[in-house]
Parts: structure tokens; sequence; C-alpha cells
């Protein structure tokens, strides 16, 4: 069985806690949240000036394939690339908190991963996606565990951010993964795949789209802003576009919450496509969200439009392997835990962390680049373990 069925993604956390995460890193859209009514935006108002007619779309053009080719091969090393100014903590515990989903496994194994080969002891708790109590009461239960850093996967720093007071009294160091809406502190760390990574990796695919257009293209955009990483990945997307394609039409298509459980996406897609033609690219920024959407496209008679967008599934990975759909944001899920104990330990050394620690790895996965598709995201490098260990002065 096909994971996204399962809704892999921690976006559809907040579903269950649409409250709390709808507060974190959440400002109004561009369109009426909740609606499957879309709104046009013409990149023709963003930054972008330059005449098409006068030759600025083929500099467009250059210029978007320029800053996306670094993206099309695969990754052979990790962003990391100074060396710890000594040896990571081993007298404590680190404690991750996960969820249920398969996505969060994915990283909470990880995490695990890296830890035994650090020899740093872990305790793993884990919440519930459908009961929100569970959230902060997982992150108080890490303290009784007097660990020396805590990291919960996926869900908003908005949630715990009432329980720093604890954390800093206790000294112990908070570092997310998987969140959107971090802000660091005294004790909250840069987080592993944070809003800083999203961002990028949406402007990264503008880019693509930006260059496989010729600087010309409509598209759609599908978005749940009510989730910060989603978020800030379509406004990576978005700012790009308007930044370097004067000719590009974006349409938004904002979703809340609610309307996830409800099946209401794909036939959203379906009704924007259907009442405007021109859109020729779909985009999406969590492919979790577009179960069916090959079979409703063909139900609906529309065969030529090209799907995107960022965290991709293992489904979508292999529809971009057989052609069905064309590119994807691939992220090293299983990565994102190393990630963080890179951060943790250099938060304990005294060093610098830069904005994402280096950022994460990325890859704008084609048809022609996939190989085998990952069910992490990416599977590159294949040897970021061996590196990180040489990083760490453990090999």
């Amino acid at each position: 069985m096909q994971v996204s069925e399962q809704r892999k993604t921690w976006s559809l956390i907040a579903v269950a806690t649409a409250a709390a995460i709808t507060m974190s890193g959440c400002s109004s859209s561009s369109s009426k949240q909740g609606s499957t009514t879309p709104t046009e935006s013409s990149a023709a108002t963003g930054a972008a000036t330059t005449d098409p007619a006068a030759g600025g779309a083929a500099a467009e053009t250059d210029a978007a394939k320029a800053a996306v080719a670094p993206f099309l091969t695969t990754p052979t090393k990790i962003n990391q690339s100074v060396p710890l100014t000594g040896k990571i903590p081993t007298g404590k515990l680190w404690v991750i908190i996960t969820c249920e989903l398969p996505q969060c496994h994915v990283i909470s194994d990880g995490a695990l991963a890296a830890a035994k080969a650090a020899g740093v002891p872990t305790k793993l708790l884990s919440y519930k996606t459908t009961d929100g109590t569970t959230l902060t009461s997982a992150m108080k239960q890490a303290l009784d565990a007097k660990p020396f850093a805590v990291s919960p996967v996926g869900f908003a720093q908005a949630v715990w951010d009432s329980l720093q007071p604890q954390y800093k009294a206790a000294n112990v160091i908070i570092t997310s993964m998987a969140t959107g809406d971090s802000k660091p502190s005294d004790i909250v760390t840069e987080g592993s795949a944070s809003q800083f990574d999203y961002t990028a990796g949406g402007k990264t695919m503008a880019d693509y789209v930006i260059a496989d257009s010729a600087a010309s293209a409509h598209i759609l955009v599908q978005d749940v802003p009510a989730f910060a990483v989603l978020k800030a990945y379509g406004d990576g997307f978005k700012g790009e576009i308007a930044k370097g394609c004067s000719a590009c039409k974006v349409t938004n298509l904002d979703i809340a919450p609610a309307q996830l459980s409800t099946n209401s996406v794909v036939p959203g897609i379906i009704a924007a496509l259907h009442k405007d033609p021109s859109i020729k690219y779909l985009a999406s920024t969590d492919g979790a969200f577009l179960i069916g959407i090959s079979a409703a496209l063909k139900a609906a008679g529309i065969n030529d439009i090209k799907i995107i967008g960022g965290s991709p599934d293992i489904n979508n990975l292999t529809a971009v392997k057989n052609g069905t759909q064309t590119a994807w944001t691939g992220a090293a899920e299983d990565e994102y835990g190393w990630v963080a104990l890179d951060i943790i330990a250099r938060k304990v050394l005294g060093m610098e962390i830069p904005p994402g620690d280096g950022g994460r790895v990325t890859e704008v996965l084609t048809h022609d680049n996939i190989g085998t598709p990952s069910p992490s995201g990416l599977g590159a490098p294949a040897d970021f373990a061996d590196q990180y260990k040489k990083l760490w002065g453990l090999s």
C-alpha cells in the first residue's frame, strides 16, 4: 500500500489542532482563506520589470536556468562543512517526540540512527495527530527524563512556545524538526528543516517553472497557508515568480485545514482548471494532497497540465518516474535528525549555527534525474551518514 493514502505529512497533524497551529506563522494570504474559489495575480505586478517584448523573457529564462541548474543534479555532499570543535555530549538523553504518521517515522528513525552513531542515549515519545492535548503533554513529559535536548517533530513552535521558561529553568535545548515557524532564543536553536528551507525550496521550484515555460507560465498554486511550513514554501514560490517572471501568472487556490478531511482539494483543482484553460502548471505545496489527481484530470478531459510542488510522497515521485507528474522538490527527510543533532552539538559547543544549519539537502526531481524513487523524499547523498561521522570526529 502506498503511503500517501495515510496522509504522510505533518501538515495534516494540524487538522486535529487547527486552532493552535493556525496561530503559528500564519498571515493572510492573497486569496480568501478556506475558499476553493481561485484568485489571480500577475507576476507583472511584482518585482520583475523586464519587458518580454524587448527580449526580457529570454533573459528571465536564462537567469532561471542558471539558478535551478545546481539543483538538477543528485547531491553528493551534505551542506554542513565545518567540523565540530569538540565531542557531542553523550552523558544525557536526547528526547525525540514523533507522531504516528509515516513521514514522522522517517524523520524520527533518522534521528535515532544519528544518535546511535554518535553514542547519544535517546528516549522516544509520541503524540497523536487526532488528540491535540498530546502535543504539549509530550513536551512536558520530556522534561521528566532530564534530557540535555528535546526535538519535537512536525508541530509548530506556537504550540509549545509557552513552555520555554520551564525548559530554560532545566537548561534543556529545544531543536525542532520540520517546523515552519521556528524562532531561536537562548534555548531554542535553529530548526532542522525550518521555514528557511521550505522558502528556499519554493524559490528553486519557481526557477524550474520559469525555465521550463520560457518565462510564460500560468500556474495554479494550491496551498494550505494555515500550516506554516506550507505557507513558507508557497510564499517562496510565488515570490520568486513575481521577481523573476514578468509575463507569468499565478492563480491561488487556498484550502482551509477543515477542508482537507472532506476531500475537496482535487475537486477544487479540477474546477479551477476548467474555469481557466490557460493554466498549464499545477503547483501543490504538499504532494500528499493530490491523491487521485491523475484519474481526476483524465476524467475531466484535461491532459496538458504539468504537476509540480513540494513535500512529495512516494506516489508523487513514482508518478515523476512514470512521466505522469513533472517535478518535485525532493528533500532527504531521513537526514533531518542528523542535521538536528549537528545543530544541538554546535549549540552545546558554543559554535556558530548558520540559518538552517546550512540548509537541507535538496534536488528538483524530474523524470531525467529521479533514478529510483525514495520513500525518504530524496535518498541522497548515499553516504550522508559517513559524512556526518567524519564531521563529528567519529571516523
